[in-house]
């Protein structure tokens, strides 16, 4: 009888109440689960391992660590790039142009102006005869150096040259009959300049392609054309160069010239049919991981294509559903750039008015993200020295900013607190401009100019402005909130709101039950690092949020010491433990940071569970 007794007992203490026989388990198994990018288009039990259901601000890499994208500065500072106007203008073009002499010139247009940066001061640039600049964010400027000259033409003004001055001239059409007075685009090829969608003589030609002699860039000759199925209904959207060739992409094919010299200069032959450009300012000429060179593109039907010079791939597909939300009206105008690992693609949102959605495809891994706040009217590359180049954007408010500073946890500046009250702003020079104050605790003395204020709370919540200048106790946006904030608003000036929604994981058995245990996240342990991590179970609400600190020990911590009379803590990569419970058959993870002046960097995670019987 007592066998029997000590058998009963020993069952108890082993056994669940529950009759189940739990088995820890870890997803996935003995390894690290690295991050993807964005998945809208899958089903969400079936997306793939480690992708996301969604995400913003935070960036991927070969190495598939997830880290917060970093904030964006501005360049010189400036308030407003045009002087003393009754309106804000928007920045239009951003070149950056090496001259022969050791000259480097940084073009900006803004507004109906020229300038130049002038060691950190925006100067104008001179103008000689007429050379007119349309005022206006849709008036985009895509420039080029030909012959020791900055091209430059927006589909509307007459295209213009920069010399290294700077002065800014007309370009001249010397030897045509009818000068061309615009062009969609161009592209010094083979030492031709060459011009597409041209406008003539009063005439719209919109899929002629045009080209110099060889040689110059204002020596033309009548006969230098071909026009491109000019009964066809397309246009010309602009010019990529692969692999030595001139590929012309119209919105409903893509052409490729050949240079064959003599009499024909140029055959053309189709090798895209039904699939085409929309937006000329988002084709960009990239390098794949493994040397081989492509370009990408948006098309009309919202797709991202990328071509090879053989095979067209549909590279935005896994996204298409968010793509899709993109403005139709506005997609000409969506503009890229590429910084050596990723395509940067920023478009309308549906019923926006200005460039409002990023997107960034990292080319080594073939993953996309996006990010918010980035505005990008225009967009050009900066080379500062030989080693050093870096991205700028303008935006439709006069700012010019360096868009990913490894100094910067907040866009421009970081600060929080609430309004003391509101009024007009009669002495500044821009019309409708409005003055928050706060003197509890104030702003400061670090400058806001060019950072982005959001009321987070009460009257006004939900809207945001651009500071164009800072006081110790006020800020000035250049446009009045449409309700006013008043002592109720609280506000966020320049926070980087970064989040990533991971995919629902089953431990690969969505049928059975399972005890969630434990996430482990390995990090980087670094200063003002910290996330918190909230988890949801079978498609359910929030079931839990835990905050974790990655910054190293304070000084009456574990594993610190004294080094040379100073104090010194722990440093380097950590596993940090996040607790789970509840339990369910999928379990799924968003990691967030919306606060100032932080950010992490996290290199993988693993998950533990008990696993259940079939219930």
């Amino acid at each position: 009888m007592m066998w029997f007794k000590t058998l009963l007992i020993s069952l108890f203490l082993v056994s669940p109440v529950f009759a189940e026989n739990p088995k820890l388990i870890g997803w996935p198994p003995q390894k690290i689960m690295g991050f993807l990018g964005l998945d809208t288009r899958s089903s969400a039990p079936l997306i793939q391992d480690g992708r996301a259901l969604d995400l913003k601000n935070v960036k991927l890499s070969a190495a598939f660590d997830l880290r917060k994208r970093y904030g964006y500065n501005t360049v010189n500072e400036s308030s407003l790039l045009d002087d003393n106007s009754l309106t804000e203008d928007a920045v239009t073009g951003i070149f950056d142009a090496d001259y022969s002499d050791g000259t480097d010139r940084l073009f900006v247009f803004v507004g109906w102006k020229l300038k130049y940066d002038n060691s950190g001061i925006w100067t104008d640039v001179a103008s000689s005869g007429t050379a007119s600049i349309a005022e206006g964010q849709d008036y985009q400027w895509k420039c080029l150096m030909a012959l020791d000259n900055a091209i430059c033409t927006n589909d509307y003004n007459p295209p213009l040259k920069m010399d290294s001055t700077p002065t800014k001239f007309q370009l001249a059409f010397t030897g045509l009959s009818n000068a061309v007075t615009k062009a969609k685009d161009m592209i010094w090829y083979r030492n031709y300049l060459v011009v597409g969608n041209t406008y003539e003589n009063s005439l719209d030609k919109p899929t002629r392609v045009r080209w110099s002699d060889v040689g110059t860039i204002e020596t033309w000759d009548d006969d230098n054309y071909i026009d491109i199925s000019s009964l066809a209904g397309d246009e010309i959207i602009g010019f990529a160069e692969l692999y030595g060739d001139l590929y012309i992409l119209l919105r409903k094919s893509i052409w490729k010239a050949s240079l064959v010299g003599g009499d024909d200069t140029y055959v053309l032959s189709k090798v895209v049919e039904g699939i085409g450009a929309i937006a000329r300012d988002s084709i960009q000429s990239i390098l794949l991981s493994d040397n081989r060179r492509a370009f990408i593109f948006l098309s009309e039907e919202k797709k991202v294509y990328l071509f090879n010079g053989v095979a067209i791939t549909d590279i935005g597909s896994i996204i298409q559903p968010t793509l899709n939300g993109l403005s139709e009206s506005r997609l000409k105008y969506a503009v890229s750039v590429f910084d050596g690992d990723s395509y940067y693609l920023c478009a309308t949102s549906s019923g926006g008015s200005k460039n409002d959605t990023l997107f960034e495809f990292q080319t080594e891994i073939g993953e996309w993200t996006k990010h918010t706040d980035i505005n990008a009217n225009v967009f050009g590359r900066v080379q500062l020295s030989t080693s050093e180049f870096r991205t700028y954007f303008g935006n439709a408010d006069s700012f010019v900013y360096w868009m990913d500073d490894p100094d910067l946890y907040n866009d421009v500046a970081g600060a929080t607190g609430v309004v003391e009250s509101a009024a007009t702003e009669s002495s500044n020079f821009i019309t409708g401009a409005q003055v928050l104050i706060d003197t509890t605790p104030g702003f400061g003395t670090e400058i806001f100019t060019g950072a982005t204020i959001k009321i987070t709370s009460g009257t006004a919540a939900g809207q945001e402005r651009v500071i164009i200048s800072s006081t110790t106790t006020s800020i000035t946006v250049s446009t009045a909130f449409t309700t006013t904030p008043d002592s109720t608003s609280n506000y966020v000036i320049g926070a980087i709101d970064a989040e990533y929604e991971t995919k629902w994981y089953d431990f690969g058995d969505a049928s059975r039950q399972k005890l969630f245990r434990k996430v482990y996240m390995w990090a980087e342990e670094a200063s003002n690092t910290e996330i918190d991590l909230s988890f949801k179970e079978d498609f359910s609400v929030v079931m839990g949020t835990e905050h974790k600190s990655f910054s190293p020990a304070s000084v009456d911590a574990w594993d610190t010491g004294l080094w040379d009379e100073a104090i010194w803590g722990t440093t380097g990569d950590k596993f940090y433990t996040f607790l789970l419970k509840g339990r369910g058959r999928m379990i799924n993870y968003k990691i967030k940071n919306e606060d100032i002046n932080e950010g992490f960097h996290i290199y993988g995670f693993h998950q533990l569970a008990d696993q259940l019987d079939v219930q």
